[in-house]
């Protein structure tokens, strides 16, 4: 069997993801300029330097990070990640259990696709509620919001087994401990990786929309208050700090999920 060529470098292709971007910088560039909207639109090389003024620092002691990157980005961040953690954890044991039993599946049905109609955004004020005004109620807002795609992707993972595969597992009395992590799991972690994909970009949008009330530090708090001080220096700072956020997350994530179904990957070219 012939082998794959091997990927290289291919600045055509690299050019061609660049070009997109280019282009709205130009357009921003441009808008910033203009007379009618400037007062709006900042210029694009005062908000990179202005994250490099509240972002970052020259004092090795903070490993170069500035100010507002410890009292907004980082409790923001953690907010973000534990809200998905939380949602990774109960969307997969609900899926595995959804995925595996048929009755309890169409038993709960009615109850998860009422919960996933329900917009998080206007949850909000029920989350204070019952959780107070700190830091619970924008994680578990979080989970709630992100948790669908991967508990939906988790049963789609684990009926694709197919209850053959299962029913084998019982025939040879192999143990339920060993049927979790040596068959479901590997067999539905495609899928489940794809869910977490989309819930990870999730949990950035509600993160923001979390902290637009009764906060006291974070990214949307930052946001409401440059608006609200016209700084919009600092809003457009903000924005381009979130879109990072989001590209190194998504990269982090996409070499993960490439370590973790390394395996999968493989078994699929030798299929192919």
């Amino acid at each position: 069997m012939p082998r794959a060529p091997k990927k290289g470098f291919n600045g055509k292709r690299l050019l061609l993801r660049l070009l997109v971007p280019a282009i709205l910088v130009g357009v921003w560039w441009a808008l910033s300029a203009s007379p009618s909207t400037g007062l709006f639109i900042a210029n694009p090389l005062k908000a990179v330097l202005r994250i490099g003024q509240d972002f970052l620092s020259t004092d090795p002691s903070t490993f170069f990070l500035g100010k507002a990157t410890y009292e907004h980005l980082l409790p923001s961040l953690g907010r973000a990640m534990a809200g998905l953690g939380l949602a990774t954890a109960a969307g997969v044991a609900a899926g595995i259990a959804l995925g595996s039993l048929p009755v309890a599946a169409a038993l709960f049905q009615p109850l998860i696709h009422l919960g996933r109609s329900l917009p998080s955004p206007a949850l909000l004020g029920v989350f204070f509620l019952l959780f107070g005004t700190g830091d619970a109620p924008k994680i578990f807002l979080i989970a709630f919001g992100v948790v669908w795609p991967i508990l939906f992707n988790t049963i789609d993972g684990v009926n694709s087994i197919g209850h053959q595969r299962l029913q084998a597992a019982t025939v040879f009395k192999i143990r339920p401990f060993d049927v979790l992590f040596h068959v479901i799991l590997p067999g539905a972690s495609p899928k489940i990786f794809a869910g977490l994909r989309t819930s990870l970009s999730l949990s950035l949008i509600i993160m923001i929309i979390s902290e637009l009330q009764k906060s006291k530090n974070g990214l949307g708090y930052l946001l409401v208050t440059t608006q609200r001080t016209f700084d919009y220096t600092n809003f457009w700072a903000i924005l381009i700090v979130l879109g990072f956020l989001g590209v190194t997350l998504n990269f982090l994530f996409h070499i993960a999920e490439r370590r973790v179904l390394a395996w999968h990957r493989g078994a699929t070219q030798q299929h192919d």
